[in-house]
């Protein structure tokens, strides 16, 4: 935190990784990068997308980044 008591920014490389996972999932449920970031520009948002998943999907989904 600094010193306003507000979350620091998160490591570039972690938002980079996160971002190819959700492209990575969006995917495999058959939505294309282009599509994606569409629906992020329409105004869906991540969370939703995430709870939208098939439930196999869901159970399945790990993020595997070097932290």
């Amino acid at each position: 935190m600094n010193n306003l008591r507000q979350p620091s920014e998160p490591k570039p490389e972690l938002v980079e990784c996160a971002i190819v996972e959700l492209l990575d999932i969006a995917e495999r449920q058959g939505i294309t990068s282009a599509d994606f970031i569409h629906l992020l520009d329409s105004g869906m948002q991540i969370s939703d997308f995430l709870a939208a998943l098939n439930p196999l999907e869901h159970s399945k989904r790990t993020l595997d980044c070097d932290s």
